[in-house]
């Protein structure tokens, strides 16, 4: 039955559809307007003010206007999205990884040109990568007017740490040619190869041209110094985990955590054999070594990840959650890459392409080690990601904003490390190696947050143990990650390069666990000891991705 809320957010989606193909998956239709996504700022300052067009709409609804979910959702959701466009970050986007470009190269990447019609949807958004490069090059220089004319409550050009990084990426994929060797199909007819090495060649040229935009135009207006400021910061903070956090608080939280866990380690450490300067660092030659904990080659690899996914389904429908049917509707594949980290991808609206829990292995002979990933897999498959992305998408009852394009980071990186808990809280981490292993991930996430905290905030370093600095520089939060979550140092300069570059993202693991914990033992307080961690789950997924503040008041509502 439609409401005026539905309403609105339907035709909010509408207005999507014709600039963005993924609102039009969402509403179903197999053929959208664009290949890629529009990144000129024409749309981008037309989005800004369709949403605030619909927060007025739905502002000035009856207070008891059903949809309430929906209304909470969108209006938090909207808000959060023109408070960071505010900023200038959304306009001026350069970050690791993370750029309207990336998402050019991920909507080709591992897929093949062909003449069906999958393959065929592949070469457009090829032929279409090079319009969306120059789109988002404009959108770089209408940031930096925009910023030097004062719009922004921040900068309108991103740090010239992060301009460097992106146009020495782009420059890689010109040097190699890499559109050039987007994968066809075997029997791909003439035309089509014909169209394929003429878009590669057009893609690379627009990469060329951002290259030299970045380096000979923006780069002059680039400051030095990463840090966003306390201002600035908090208002990303609060975008990104869909609730405003007293920062003061949250460092202290951060840190207290740090302290806590690094402890832990050592003591876990210490019990599997651990020994010297670092037990931890000697304890994990001991397990990587140790065959219990080794595999080798692929096929033991996958053997082993479909094992554990299925024994999680076994655990969580028993003790935790009401499964959806569709739960086990997800492939365990190992890809051989340069460095390995395990992820996951959820399955398009349309269902052309499954989901998936990824281990990537070092290339060369398939080696990986079981005790220090085990909570990943947790993270990624169950009760993390996938466990969430198929409850909101067997959810009927969720409006298709919701169920496909509500991405709040605190949301889904909060569940998914609330969920690396909760897989020890119930028994799925079995046994001490890999608890070390799950302690040296949460390390990890709480470095995130006095890092990310103190090198954009400027906040001191406590009196700590840890080291006798007094003040954050990026030198030192790498020394952290590879000293006490035993990161890998190229990992490390990564992951701090993310943090300068994309600001508050880093708090939306640990803190947004926090907060989903937070919201667990509130509503337990209301229901009574009684009250079933089942009932929880269910009542708190029902409700679909959300900010977590809109999702902790909906939980304790009357």
């Amino acid at each position: 039955m439609s409401s005026l809320v539905r309403d609105i957010a339907d035709e909010y989606m509408h207005a999507l559809a014709v600039r963005e193909p993924s609102a039009a998956l969402a509403l179903g239709r197999p053929s959208p307007a664009r290949a890629l996504a529009d990144l000129s700022p024409e749309w981008l300052e037309e989005r800004y003010a369709l949403q605030g067009g619909v927060l007025d709409r739905l502002a000035a609804l009856p207070a008891d206007a059903p949809d309430a979910v929906l209304r909470a959702a969108l209006a938090e959701r909207l808000a959060g999205d023109r408070a960071l466009f505010d900023t200038g970050f959304t306009m001026r986007l350069v970050a690791g990884l993370a750029t309207p470009v990336h998402l050019v190269l991920g909507s080709i990447e591992g897929l093949a040109i062909g003449d069906d019609a999958a393959g065929r949807a592949v070469l457009e958004r090829l032929e279409a990568g090079p319009a969306a490069v120059r789109e988002y090059m404009r959108s770089l220089a209408r940031a930096r007017d925009l910023g030097r004319a004062g719009r922004f409550t921040g900068t309108g050009v991103a740090s010239a740490r992060q301009i460097r990084i992106l146009a020495d990426q782009v420059a890689g994929w010109v040097r190699s040619d890499y559109f050039a060797g987007i994968e066809r199909a075997v029997d791909l007819s003439p035309a089509v190869a014909a169209r394929a090495d003429a878009a590669a060649a057009a893609m690379t040229a627009a990469l060329s041209e951002l290259v030299g935009f970045l380096r000979d135009e923006l780069l002059a207006d680039a400051a030095e110094d990463d840090a966003m400021g306390e201002a600035v910061y908090a208002t990303m903070a609060a975008s990104m985990l869909g609730s405003p956090i007293d920062l003061d608080e949250v460092y202290g939280f951060g840190w207290s955590e740090l302290e806590r866990l690094v402890a832990l380690s050592r003591e876990l450490a210490e019990q599997l054999g651990g020994s010297g300067g670092d037990p931890v660092r000697s304890a994990a030659a001991l397990l990587d070594a140790d065959p219990r904990y080794r595999l080798e080659g692929i096929e033991a690899i996958v053997t082993w990840l479909r094992r554990r996914v299925a024994e999680s389904v076994d655990v969580l429908g028993a003790e935790a959650f009401d499964l959806p049917p569709t739960i086990d509707d997800v492939e365990c594949v190992v890809s051989q890459a340069s460095a390995g980290v395990v992820y996951y991808t959820p399955a398009p609206p349309d269902g052309t392409v499954p989901s998936r829990i990824v281990w990537t292995v070092p290339s060369g002979l398939p080696v990986a080690a079981t005790w220090q990933e085990v909570t990943s897999v947790h993270h990624e498959g169950l009760p993390g990601h996938h466990l969430e992305h198929t409850v909101n998408r067997a959810n009927a009852d969720l409006h298709p904003w919701q169920r496909y394009l509500c991405e709040v980071h605190g949301f889904a990186e909060g569940w998914a490390h609330y969920a690396e808990a909760l897989s020890d809280e119930l028994g799925l981490i079995r046994d001490p190696a890999e608890r070390l292993g799950m302690v040296l991930g949460q390390i990890w996430r709480s470095v995130r947050i006095v890092a990310d905290i103190g090198m954009h905030t400027g906040r001191p370093i406590p009196p700590t143990t840890l080291t006798a600095e007094t003040s954050w520089t990026p030198a030192l939060a790498r020394t952290f990650l590879e000293d006490y979550a035993m990161v890998e140092p190229d990992l490390a300069r990564f992951e701090v390069d993310r943090y300068l570059g994309y600001p508050g993202q880093a708090l939306a693991f640990k803190v947004g666990a926090k907060l989903w914990s937070e919201a667990r033992e509130a509503w337990r307080a209301r229901r009574g000891p009684d009250a079933r961690l089942a009932d929880f789950h269910r009542e708190a997924l029902a409700l679909g991705p959300m900010g977590l503040a809109p999702l902790r008041a909906l939980l304790l509502a009357d």
